[in-house]
């Protein structure tokens, strides 16, 4: 898989958490909420959106292999794959 600016710029905001899910904008000041927008439990940062949101459970075991995932197994994870993850479940 090729990646462009775009894909490299997704993956690396979800990897290192530096992106506009719903926390860091929160932490900016600029949402009143960092729940996740898709389960509205738990604060939208990257190991939860990745690893344990039970609304992405599906999206992630067809594109990760898994419907949960632990931290750590990420770093095993293709970036083509977390691209792709992120584009299917609408992710900035």
């Amino acid at each position: 898989m090729c990646f462009n600016r775009t894909h490299s710029r997704t993956v690396t905001g979800l990897l290192t958490g530096q992106n506009t899910l719903r926390r860091h904008p929160y932490l900016l000041g600029l949402l009143d909420s960092p729940l996740s927008r898709r389960c509205e439990v738990r604060e939208a940062i990257s190991a939860h959106i990745l690893c344990e949101c039970e609304a992405l459970a599906s999206l992630r075991h067809a594109y990760l292999g898994y419907f949960f995932l632990e931290p750590k197994d990420i770093q095993s994870t293709s970036l083509g794959a977390i691209w792709s993850f992120s584009k299917a479940s609408g992710l900035p």
